[in-house]
């Protein structure tokens, strides 16, 4: 492996905050590990910058022979993960969660929900709360229409831009 691929590696490691990285192909491996140093002596990769600022020291081994590309891990969402498409629905208006958080069918507990399956709902009308980073934020529908479908549980949490609800 040649000290740009090295280099790069570390560049990545201190990216992504990684203080250790050990990689192993068939016939070759390369371990590397950031720690702060150990002295207060700068040197090239242990001391200080020309910021004043203090820069990782790198310990690594350099492999025999050179490692096969590493690709990059990738996130598939499958079309079963959203229950508007697992279920099949095919007409209707989704409105989705513009946010992580935890879905809420009523403003407090014991209380009304805010929509049933069938309630014909208003633009403006509020369908339900996801409450993200201690927020309660109110989701409004879109158009008006008649709730066909609630897509989530009461108390489950909901992903960005996952339906919630289909209305016609």
């Amino acid at each position: 492996m040649d000290m740009k691929k090295i280099e790069s590696l570390m560049e990545l490691m201190r990216k992504q905050g990684f203080n250790h990285i050990k990689i192993e192909g068939k016939d070759d491996s390369i371990e590397l590990t950031m720690a702060p140093p150990t002295s207060g002596a700068p040197s090239f990769l242990g001391g200080m910058s020309a910021l004043g600022m203090m820069a990782p020291q790198t310990n690594f081994a350099v492999p025999s022979a050179p490692l096969p590309p590493v690709p990059a891990p990738s996130v598939q969402k499958s079309e079963s993960s959203n229950p508007a498409t697992s279920k099949g629905f095919t007409s209707g208006h989704l409105v989705k969660s513009p946010f992580v958080g935890t879905f809420y069918r009523q403003p407090s507990p014991g209380a009304d929900s805010f929509c049933e399956v069938g309630s014909k709902v208003k633009k403006g009308q509020t369908l339900c709360i996801v409450e993200a980073m201690k927020l309660m934020n109110e989701i409004e529908s879109d158009r008006d229409g008649v709730v066909r479908e609630i897509l989530v549980e009461n108390g489950q949490p909901v992903e960005f831009d996952q339906a919630l609800f289909v209305i016609e």
